[in-house]
């Protein structure tokens, strides 16, 4: 009886061993033969786009090839790929008719392909055919693999039309968990474009997080036409958007924000101390520094850091102020620093 089920085990086995061998051979044999006939077909249809490209006429003679090739979608999709990449300007207007024409539906069904490179090859083609109503699916790619977040990135900003960033900032006011390094790359990579939008979003009333990020652009991009906005949110109750608007306030370094950080070097936080202090280093406001002087004396060390730093950044003035401070015997520790910035002025030449 043993002899018997080893026996049927083993015939098992190899059945199953034999089968998979011929279903790998032949999956190999059928994907070589497509491989090839897709090669051939590649270079049929590229001799006629290039007869396309050079027509009296481009957009009929596109008209005419999406009519002919429509039926063979895989082999479009890499050649207008090769040729996004290839052209530019009006010569991609023959492209993009035949992307309508023949796979614009296709593509953005695949966008949510499980596969990464079918998604990434969809995406590629909406960087230079994609409309503004597809906005809302190149943003849902921004949560994906990088390499397509880059790609996303790149489409969205060849369609930063005042429809599709309307679109963007809706889609990102309503995103209830909203990946925020994904839109701080959009927004930075929009650049100036976003100010009016940005505008719009920073009064509406959105979560602190939402804001937190809006007041954060502001100063990366020095949209500094929004300064008023950005001078309210250093009243705002939630500690991070203080911290926000000081670090925006130094970058946009408007003379009148002097006020604003004063009042926010003496915030209860001294997280908010340390950002507004080092922004009033930025400001280089003579009026400021025996508040920076001060700060040198605080019991927290990034606030006595950053104060350092933000005299260092006066020139000889702020070099003098610290070298007084680092002479005096009452705070052992606000001379340590004062005497650390010091050195590092010496060794960098400047303030950090």
């Amino acid at each position: 009886m043993l002899q018997t089920i080893v026996l049927f085990s083993f015939a098992y086995l190899l059945l199953l061993s034999g089968s998979l061998f011929l279903f790998i051979l032949a999956r190999r044999l059928l994907v070589d033969a497509r491989e090839r006939r897709d090669l051939r077909l590649y270079g049929e249809m590229e001799g006629e786009l290039l007869e396309v490209l050079t027509a009296p006429d481009p957009n009929r003679a596109a008209l005419a090839f999406a009519r002919r090739h429509k039926p063979r979608p895989r082999v479009l999709k890499q050649l207008l790929v090769a040729y996004r990449e290839a052209l530019a300007g009006r010569a991609l207007e023959p492209l993009r008719t035949i992307f309508e024409r023949t796979i614009r539906g296709r593509c953005l069904r695949e966008l949510r392909s499980p596969w990464l490179t079918t998604r990434l090859q969809n995406v590629r083609l909406f960087v230079d055919f994609s409309r503004p109503e597809e906005a809302a699916h190149l943003v849902n790619l921004l949560h994906d693999k990088p390499v397509v977040r880059l790609a996303a990135l790149n489409a969205l900003s060849g369609i930063a039309s005042h429809d599709t960033l309307s679109v963007i900032f809706d889609l990102f006011e309503r995103d209830p968990a909203p990946n925020f390094y994904a839109y701080s790359n959009v927004f930075n990579s929009l650049g100036q474009r976003i100010e009016p939008f940005l505008r719009m979003s920073l009064r509406r009333p959105l979560p602190p997080g939402k804001h937190a990020l809006l007041v954060e652009m502001a100063g990366r991009l020095l949209l500094r036409g929004l300064y008023a906005d950005i001078v309210r949110f250093a009243l705002s109750p939630d500690k991070e958007l203080r911290i926000r608007a000081a670090r925006t306030l130094g970058r946009l370094a408007v003379p009148a924000s002097r006020r604003t950080l004063l009042a926010l070097a003496a915030d209860p936080a001294w997280e908010v101390q340390a950002q507004a202090v080092r922004s009033l280093g930025h400001l280089r406001d003579w009026r400021a520094i025996p508040v920076l002087v001060k700060a040198l004396f605080s019991p927290n060390w990034h606030v006595r850091y950053n104060a350092g730093h933000g005299l260092a950044a006066y020139g000889l003035v702020g070099v003098l102020q610290l070298q007084e401070v680092s002479r005096q015997k009452e705070d052992r520790f606000a001379a340590d620093m004062a005497a650390m910035v010091l050195d590092s002025v010496v060794l960098t030449g400047g303030g950090a």
